[in-house]
């Protein structure tokens, strides 16, 4: 396989759009638009540094076709009249300035509608809710034409905007996807049996689109190459029908992503699904057509260059790579691959937008959203910082500092830089986060920023450096709970654990069940130990991001591991543990190992001691509260920008 990219940056003809090279940006939602659908600046801004990023093709995320019925949330993109055009216009021309097209993704949320935003029933192809979603109702004949119109008056809008293409939403679990999928389309008519019936409704939008665009125009859909954990659904042998249906129809390009319904517990967490795991669905779909075939799903370079070349897609679409970091094709195209900074598979993005219904952010990008008034400038004059603590805010404190001009030193009493996320990429399907630690390392280097290893700082050590600025990102303590023979030989911290640094027995009792306590859970489980996961409240990792939640849960559970919860604990005996449960029981819990991930505390110590004694203070990370990495990497970045 070559290594200089050639396929991923040969010019390439979608339709009548000439793209300057085989990256496409994924649609993505982002809750950057009014609450009335329409384009601010926030949201040209986001795609704009994306099209200045490199991309060939920049695909708007879900636009909403009908806001009467089929909007899903609020602050959704909308496209529905003509009204919205001037806004979509600007959008087009600020992204076509950097070099790139720009498309157009049409959607119809089916299920996913928002009763609190319509304020009416949820319509789909059958009245089939989704597990503990509310009842829609089955559309009439007459009400599918009316909407294969609204798709086709939406393209017309897209074209009038200035949009190069425009892709129709018929993936995930909208209203497209339920017609295609078994599971939710139950329908005797014209829509629904077989197939052919199930893909009518998409073969009609695509041709009465083009009948109103024209056929030159560039109009294709995005499909779910398989729908895992339904009882039925689309498989991929009806996918690859589907394909040949669009394309008779006039589609010219298939986008593949995929659907799971539910968390199976036998299926990898999201920071562990392999590099480049869905092609094999574009490259099915790519067998049975004569058009162009986009494939999506976590594509590093080198697997997309490798896919390129073995023909099995014809285009690379990137999602989440490019919210953390909109220079990814620049970078790879430039030889600099090691100063991409990586996503890390956390899902706080799809979280932000479909758990909290907040505007998009990102963990490892603390100015997503923020791209044109949180840059990075020089600073009006040079200062010596002195930054301590090596962990991903102290690292992302000095980066940040450096670029802005200002000479840096970080001080760490580790002997490796990463702090808190040394351990935390042990545990199981948790090793991505290395690649973030070492993009931090390598960023330190290419910026100057000095690094002492193996230093523990004082106050009169910093007094006597006499630095204009200190950033302090000292971390943390973990918490010892008070309970009677909690200082027993027998009793470790889970950082040891992790660190391989205590012995453990066969049976272990874990004191706390948020983020840390259940990796340690799964981390001993799959060595082998009996483990019982137990802590105060009632509920396990409510801390914990909910996608990921779901599947570490439901490893947990799957895997054995005992949760008792709403204890409050007496006593740990040669036994083990004594318990009140939550019924007020009192039980031994016999285990030879406890321990304890019951959180931790800021360490305040040096933070105190320099109060009032220099210059500038900042505090970031966890020694001002424990944090998660967007809060401690966000809090690094704007400390910096304050210096």
């Amino acid at each position: 396989m070559s290594t200089d990219f050639s396929e991923l940056f040969q010019p390439f003809r979608l339709g009548q759009i000439k793209l300057r090279n085989r990256i496409v940006m994924a649609p993505m939602v982002t809750h950057y638009s009014t609450d009335e659908g329409f384009v601010t600046e926030q949201l040209k801004n986001y795609y704009v540094a994306r099209a200045r990023g490199g991309v060939g093709l920049v695909i708007v995320e879900a636009t909403c076709v009908d806001d009467q019925v089929g909007e899903s949330f609020k602050r959704h993109l909308r496209i529905n009249d003509d009204s919205h055009l001037p806004g979509l216009a600007q959008l087009v021309r600020a992204v076509k300035q950097e070099g790139a097209k720009i498309a157009i993704q049409l959607q119809y949320a089916g299920v996913e509608a928002s009763l609190d935003q319509t304020g009416v029933q949820k319509v789909a192809p059958s009245p089939i809710a989704r597990p503990n979603g509310e009842m829609p109702r089955g559309l009439t004949i007459q009400e599918v034409g009316e909407l294969v119109l609204r798709f086709a008056k939406a393209c017309h809008r897209a074209k009038k905007a200035g949009f190069d293409g425009v892709e129709v939403h018929g993936a995930h679990d909208y209203l497209l996807a339920q017609f295609l999928s078994s599971f939710f389309n139950r329908r005797s008519d014209i829509y629904g049996g077989g197939i052919k019936e199930r893909a009518r409704f998409l073969s009609e939008i695509i041709q009465s689109s083009k009948e109103l665009v024209g056929q030159e125009y560039p109009v294709w859909c995005r499909l779910n190459g398989c729908e895992f954990g339904a009882q039925s659904g689309i498989t991929t042998q009806e996918v690859q029908e589907v394909a040949k249906i669009a394309q008779n129809a006039g589609a010219d390009a298939i986008h593949v992503s995929v659907m799971a319904y539910g968390v199976s517990p036998r299926s990898a967490p999201p920071t562990a699904q392999p590099p480049g795991n869905l092609i094999r669905f574009a490259e099915g779909v790519k067998r049975v057509v004569n058009i162009p075939v986009i494939a999506v799903g976590r594509i590093d370079p080198m697997t997309a260059e490798k896919a390129l070349e073995e023909k099995r897609t014809d285009l690379i679409s990137i999602g989440r790579a490019l919210i953390a970091d909109p220079e990814v094709p620049n970078k790879i195209a430039s030889g600099k691959i090691e100063q991409i900074k990586p996503c890390i598979s956390c899902w706080t993005c799809f979280d932000c937008v479909r758990a909290w219904n907040g505007p998009l952010r990102c963990a490892v990008n603390p100015i997503v959203g923020k791209e044109k008034e949180c840059i990075i400038q020089r600073a009006d004059r040079q200062k010596n910082v002195l930054v301590v603590g090596g962990g991903p805010a102290g690292m992302e404190a000095a980066r940040v500092s450096a670029l802005r001009g200002h000479n840096v030193t970080l001080y760490d009493q580790g002997q490796y830089l990463g702090g808190q996320l040394l351990l935390a990429s042990i545990p199981s399907h948790k090793k991505v986060l290395e690649t973030f630690v070492d993009y931090q390392r390598e960023q330190l280097s290419a910026v100057g920023v000095k690094v002492k290893l193996e230093q523990k700082v004082s106050a009169s050590m910093v007094e006597e450096a006499k630095p204009d600025v200190v950033i302090l990102a000292t971390g943390a303590r973990q918490i010892i709970p008070q309970i009677s023979g909690i200082d027993r030989p027998t009793v470790i911290l889970a950082q040891d654990v992790l660190a391989g640094n205590a012995k453990v027995g066969n049976k272990v009792a874990i004191i706390g069940a948020e983020l840390v306590g259940c990796e340690v859970a799964e981390f001993l489980i799959d060595k082998g130990s009996s483990v019982i996961l137990m802590r105060r409240g009632e509920n396990a990792a409510t801390d914990v991001n909910p996608t990921i939640r779901e599947h570490l849960l439901a490893r947990l559970a799957a895997k054995g591991v005992t949760m008792l919860m709403g204890v409050l604990y007496q006593e740990v005996t040669d036994q083990g543990i004594t318990i009140t449960t939550k019924e007020g029981k009192r039980q031994i819990v016999e285990v030879d190992t406890v321990v304890i991930a019951a959180g931790n505390s800021p360490d305040a110590e040096l933070s105190e001691a320099l109060d009032g004694k220099v210059p500038e203070l900042y505090l970031v990370g966890d020694c001002v509260e424990p944090r998660n990495i967007m809060s401690a990497v966000a809090e690094g970045y704007f400390a910096a920008l304050e210096v």
